[in-house]
């Protein structure tokens, strides 16, 4: 058998065969170029609503919009708020943890 897979006549056939394959398989393959665009239009588009969008929604709807913006003061507060709730949940948790009597 090792004779048969050193043999020059072998090997060329193995490369052939193996080269058929490929081509044929090249073939089959498919390219970005026959996929179509994106599907939905705004996909890269600014996030923000222009100003007459906006009015055109509030006549539409008989609402109007809120500027919600949170300053940097409001969220070095809310980060604030938000330390001193964790640090009373883990000190009751240690003090429950403690009261048990584990170790």
């Amino acid at each position: 058998m090792n004779s048969i897979k050193n043999s020059t006549k072998f090997k060329s056939l193995v490369k052939e065969l193996a080269s058929r394959l490929f081509r044929k398989k090249l073939k089959e393959m498919t390219s970005t170029a026959s996929i179509d665009g994106y599907e939905t239009p705004n996909a890269f588009k600014n996030k923000g609503l222009s100003k007459k969008k906006k009015k055109n929604i509030e006549k539409q709807t008989g609402y109007n919009f809120v500027d919600e913006g949170v300053s940097k003061q409001d969220m070095e507060q809310i980060r604030i708020e938000i330390r001193k709730e964790v640090s009373n949940i883990l000190r009751d948790i240690w003090i429950k943890r403690t009261s048990w009597g584990g170790k």
